[in-house]
């Protein structure tokens, strides 16, 4: 199997991330030392946890998905040999770790740039996404539509790229535009992007950070906008 990392961003995890890490190491295909979970400010035992199983951990004191992913990237740049492929995957259960070996297959047979797992194409549990949730990725990949012209189903968090593609990329977004920045650019650099359907269940235990209430969903959703359109003009200003 290729040189492969798998980051996970974990905050406040406790009650689920045992189950869920010794889930994707037992069923993804990947061995332990391909993981890399990064401590994101928890509060709760997550830390304790992680020590406890051995799991490779970085920390993270800045509250933020994308600071979370960009300590890892950081840490991973010195790193020899450097991965061929990266991993991007939640550490609160929700991913099916089957999917992985899809989503491995599929870049090293296409030698596509970026592989995403759409999650409104795959089975999802009930309950899994919230209508919030749903409709603000309707929205987004109808924005991605009307602008780039190319139909997507899913802004979903578990995907995998090439190393050398998110080099390329130079991701900078410290929290929830992580994932819409890392398409936009992707498409403006004209990358091979793929989607390829995955399952989705319910988190094994706490509430999402995203969607875990309304007002923290509607910050989530401007965040996402805003960087949405702030890497389209910046385009248009460089063109």
């Amino acid at each position: 199997m290729s040189n492969i990392l798998c980051i996970i961003p974990a905050r406040d995890e406790e009650e689920g991330i045992e189950r869920a890490l010794t889930g994707l190491i037992k069923n993804s295909g990947l061995p332990k030392s391909s993981f890399i979970v990064v401590n994101n400010a928890s509060k709760d035992q997550t830390p304790v946890i992680l020590r406890k199983m051995g799991i490779f951990t970085l920390d993270c004191p800045e509250i933020g998905y994308g600071n979370a992913c960009l300590v890892a990237l950081n840490w991973i740049k010195n790193k020899k040999p450097e991965p061929e492929y990266i991993l991007f995957c939640d550490a609160d259960g929700s991913d099916d770790p089957m999917d992985i070996k899809k989503l491995i297959q599929k870049i090293e047979t296409n030698k596509a740039d970026l592989v995403i797992g759409s999650r409104t194409i795959g089975v999802v549990e009930k309950g899994a996404l919230s209508p919030i949730q749903i409709f603000g990725n309707a929205l987004t990949c109808f924005l991605i539509f009307v602008f780039f012209r190319r139909k997507f189903t899913d802004m979903g968090p578990l995907r995998i790229l090439r190393y050398s593609s998110l080099v390329r990329l130079q991701m900078e977004d410290p929290t929830w535009g992580w994932n819409i920045e890392m398409h936009v650019k992707a498409l403006q650099m004209k990358m091979d992007i793929i989607e390829i359907s995955v399952n989705y269940r319910k988190r094994f235990a706490g509430v999402s950070k995203i969607s875990g209430t309304i007002s923290m969903s509607i910050r989530v959703g401007i965040k996402i906008l805003y960087t949405f359109f702030r890497l389209l003009l910046f385009s248009v200003h460089n063109r």
